[in-house]
């Protein structure tokens, strides 16, 4: 059996549910480290663990998106253990991945954060294939990278991940498919200007269930900015569940 799609953040002793993070684009369990830890001892945080960056950063990312779907709902899927109460949380692009997956596997609960609904949301196309700083520059001039990521010294570690991920993002055309049986809690920063509410109330079209809104006090980059606030909006919703 290869590395397992998911990873622990922090392993919980005796957790009511478990929450599995798809971070954004280029980002590893690394990136979800602050919101693990402010998360209440009965939710045990996992995180995407995909190739090509932190501790699999010798490895191949994946550039297809299809089969990669299918590999991640292979395994949760096929995962029984652990807390009966599942979610996914997908930020930024990773909740277009989430959302992808919870269509093959459903979570009790699907949160997805600083994302538009996935059928109007505007995917840049060939973003990954610019060259040189031609890349770098869209990427910032598009806000689609935490600055953080973006410092000239980081660029050779993070690039590859990154546009990996963003050629993944690319093949998504939306196909009408039946709402998902299961609630939708979107989370969105109240000083993120990227993102109408239309754009936010959009995802009602994707559940049976009025999907509700969380605003943080942050920007795009919630869960870097205030994971604190987001870690609440989901335990909150999570052990309702």
């Amino acid at each position: 059996m290869g590395v397992p799609w998911f990873a622990c953040v922090e392993r919980r002793a005796d957790p009511r549910a478990r929450v599995y993070v798809f971070p954004h684009a280029g980002g590893g369990p690394g990136a979800v480290a602050a919101l693990a830890a402010a998360l209440p001892d009965t939710i045990e945080p996992w995180a995407l663990n995909l190739p090509g960056r932190q501790a699999r950063l010798a490895e191949p990312p994946r550039r297809d998106l299809e089969p990669l779907i299918a590999d991640l709902a292979e395994e949760l899927a096929g995962d029984q253990s652990g807390p009966p109460v599942r979610a996914y949380f997908g930020y930024c692009g990773g909740a277009l991945l989430a959302y992808l997956t919870a269509r093959l596997v459903a979570p009790n609960h699907l949160f997805v954060g600083s994302f538009a609904a996935p059928d109007i949301a505007m995917v840049p196309r060939r973003l990954h294939l610019l060259l040189g700083e031609a890349f770098w520059d869209d990427l910032l001039a598009e806000g689609g990278v935490p600055p953080e990521l973006a410092r000239h010294d980081l660029r050779p570690v993070f690039e590859g991940a990154l546009r990996a991920d963003f050629g993944l993002y690319a093949q998504h055309h939306h196909r009408p498919a039946e709402p998902l049986n299961l609630p939708i809690s979107v989370l969105y920063g109240r000083d993120d200007a990227d993102l109408s509410r239309g754009a936010l109330l959009g995802w009602r079209r994707h559940s049976t269930s009025r999907p509700d809104l969380c605003e943080v006090k942050a920007g795009h980059w919630l869960v870097d900015e205030n994971p604190a606030e987001v870690a609440a909006c989901l335990a909150e919703r999570i052990i309702r569940d």
